[in-house]
């Protein structure tokens, strides 16, 4: 896959048959529905776009989350959801015989997919667990945190159902998986095997659920939806409607630059222009064109307007149309791969012009 944007020249509805959508922070945020979301997916379903609900909340069963996302004018169905749970259960099922005794720390969700794959769960370290599995859920706390402690350290094999350090909720960010199982990982000096993204595991499950010829990713962060998919060899689509933001994707390490970008999932349903490099390193894309200039060691992202060149003030807040912070990024990642990457204090916050 390449490291750089991808063009196309279609809607991205028409141009892929399934779309591997994350749930927290693309199709809701905590209790509430993201703008624009239940539109776009209903418009997708009507061009012939199947969906795929990928995510790494281990916390709920699958069909309490159709439940949710239906509560939220989003069509779902149960056997189009699939979460971290579900791939750390199945990694259990395919090392430990047929009802074996694994500790589930986290929701019902997580003893539902263990139970589900032919695995006992089970609550305490004096149950003799041989695993321990541990997802997210609101109400995990000291007790259950020590009996994977105990269990662990008595020789329990260690998965985790993801390791996102933080959860979008309609208040803000709050404690996610990975900030709990860090507390674990503290108390015992054991690294868990992860389930969810970023691993490949679970977009090659989804994949294969759902039939797939034509998968894309759709997500909000570029450590965990973007990685895994770039780790399955996917494309993505990267959505400014949860965890990073637009300069976030000018600073991304070549394993987490999405092919795709757009402000929300109404992008599902345009053509993508593709930057191209023109002369004296800037990227033009449609009509916007960005470099990386370099002046006496003093580097600056420039916009190429049509009054002239304009160097983004890095101590204030850039206001770009899409095609030029898709011409940006580029420019950043094409520098970056040539050894000489962005020095972040020269890179803004970014607004993101609305074009609808």
């Amino acid at each position: 896959m390449s490291a750089t944007l991808t063009g196309c020249d279609t809607p991205l509805a028409e141009a892929y048959d399934v779309a591997l959508l994350d749930l927290d922070g693309v199709c809701y945020r905590g209790a509430e529905r993201i703008p624009h979301a239940a539109e776009a997916v209903a418009a997708a379903r009507g061009a012939g776009m199947r969906m795929s609900f990928v995510t790494n909340n281990a916390a709920r069963p699958p069909s309490t989350v159709a439940e949710q996302l239906r509560s939220l004018d989003i069509p779902a169905e149960e056997a189009e959801v699939v979460t971290s749970a579900q791939a750390a259960a199945g990694i259990l099922a395919a090392e430990l015989p047929p009802g074996s005794a694994v500790l589930a720390v986290g929701g019902p969700g997580l003893r539902a997919a263990l139970e589900a794959a032919g695995l006992r769960a089970v609550t305490s370290a004096e149950d003799e667990p041989v695993a321990v599995a541990q997802g997210f859920a609101r109400d995990v706390g000291w007790e259950q945190l020590s009996e994977a402690t105990y269990a662990i350290r008595a020789g329990a094999r260690y998965v985790a159902t993801n390791l996102d350090a933080t959860l979008p909720t309609e208040r803000g960010f709050a404690v996610g998986n990975g900030s709990l199982v860090a507390a674990v990982r503290n108390a015992t000096g054991v690294e868990p095997v992860s389930a969810g993204k970023p691993q490949a595991g679970i977009f090659d499950h989804a994949t294969e659920r759902s039939g797939a010829r034509r998968p894309l990713v759709v997500g909000d962060r570029l450590d965990t939806d973007i990685a895994g998919a770039r780790a399955a060899g996917l494309p993505s689509l990267h959505v400014l409607t949860g965890v990073n933001d637009a300069r976030d994707v000018l600073l991304a390490a070549p394993e987490e630059r999405p092919s795709y970008l757009s402000t929300d999932l109404r992008g599902l349903h345009e053509p993508h222009p593709v930057p191209e490099p023109v002369a004296d390193g800037w990227w033009q894309c449609a009509g916007a064109a960005a470099r990386v200039h370099d002046e006496g060691g003093d580097r600056r992202l420039q916009l190429r307007e049509e009054d002239g060149v304009r160097d983004l003030d890095p101590t204030g807040t850039a206001r770009l149309t899409e095609d030029a912070w898709r011409a940006a990024a580029a420019a950043a990642w094409a520098v970056a791969d040539e050894g000489a990457p962005l020095d972040p204090s020269a890179c803004p916050p970014i607004e993101i012009l609305p074009a609808r």
